[in-house]
């Protein structure tokens, strides 16, 4: 219980280090993957280019082109003017809510996502690409062309309830965001050419991006993201080495006060030895000798089964049955033979 409160902060500072490390691990392989990338031109070339790869596979490539839907583009159900490819609808809760310190703080919580999408590539005036699985793209730069709050009317007995239960809720605010098609945007993955057609999907060497940025300002935006991430490894790193020097310094005192304290009670052990063997009686006869040791007299009396066998030297070393009868010791006291 001594070092309670030091290890549970060094259990919370390690695993948001480890958070931390994880993710600085995650943005370099990003950079790294991305820089290897090469980028492609989308011509009537590409075709031959990835024809003649491994496996007719480009493991992960950067093209860029305008979005173009494979059939009629979906319309938007908020914004009816708005077509696009994809499309994302999300119905949030705005709500103030009581923290462990008693202070009253605004958060969002998501209560419902839905998603639809549609086939669709990116062309050039010259060629295509398909892209699979949009949706799990880790970059997905999507347009906002619905935004609305509708504040909460609370009664009484809501505020009431909302003061006991720490959560009062503010409002409802629901978004929706569409991929529109013509937009021109950067595609970063796996490219593949299935019979002829081309198509670029997930990598199993890194994630899928579609993203307005280009390949350089993706670059940039993960190099300043590690950094970041480093700058909170450093900081985590030595919250964690302050807290692993306070725990050792204290296990170092309390081991050190141990040692002190086992050495005083050693040298008063062997001093009360030494007292003990000078006052002691030098005629003794053999009955009144420890059975154990034969050396000291019978000094101890062991309950329940009341014999009078031991020196006080062996009963510290004998605590479970006695050596006479072999019962069970629950206690023992000083006996006085005269």
């Amino acid at each position: 219980m001594e070092f309670v409160h030091e290890g549970l902060a060094l259990s919370v500072d390690l695993l948001i280090l480890g958070l931390c490390v994880r993710e600085y691990v995650s943005y370099k392989k990003n950079v790294n993957l991305l820089r290897k990338a090469p980028q492609l031109p989308l011509d009537n070339d590409l075709k031959r280019y990835v024809g003649k790869q491994k496996d007719q596979k480009v493991p992960y490539a950067v093209i860029r082109g305008t979005v173009t839907p494979i059939g009629v583009p979906m319309r938007s159900v908020m914004s009816p003017s708005v077509t696009g490819v994809l499309q994302v609808i999300k119905l949030s809760e705005h709500r103030i809510a009581r923290g462990f310190a008693g202070f009253w703080t605004e958060q969002r919580k998501l209560i419902h996502v839905s998603s639809n999408e549609m086939p669709f590539e990116l062309r050039s005036n010259e060629a295509g690409v398909e892209i699979i699985d949009a949706l799990s793209a880790a970059v997905l730069d999507l347009d906002i062309v619905y935004d609305n709050y509708e504040p909460s009317s609370l009664s009484f007995f809501d505020h009431v309830f909302g003061f006991f239960s720490g959560v009062r809720q503010k409002g409802l605010q629901t978004t929706e965001e569409v991929l529109r098609d013509g937009s021109f945007i950067t595609a970063v993955g796996e490219l593949e050419m299935d019979g002829k057609v081309l198509r670029l999907q997930p990598s199993p060497l890194g994630p899928l991006f579609l993203t307005t940025a280009t390949k350089s300002t993706l670059i940039k935006k993960f190099e300043e993201a590690k950094s970041s991430m480093l700058f909170k490894i450093f900081v985590c790193g030595a919250i964690s080495a302050v807290l692993i020097s306070v725990i050792g310094r204290k296990l170092y005192v309390k081991k050190k006060q141990e040692r002190d304290d086992r050495r005083i009670r050693e040298a008063l052990e062997k001093e009360r030895k030494k007292r003990r063997a000078r006052s002691r009686p030098q005629d003794l006869t053999r009955d009144q000798l420890c059975v154990v040791c034969t050396t000291n007299p019978k000094e101890v009396i062991i309950l329940p089964c009341g014999h009078v066998c031991m020196c006080e030297d062996c009963s510290e070393k004998i605590k479970q049955t006695c050596p006479v009868c072999r019962g069970p010791i629950n206690t023992r006291s000083a006996a006085f033979i005269s």
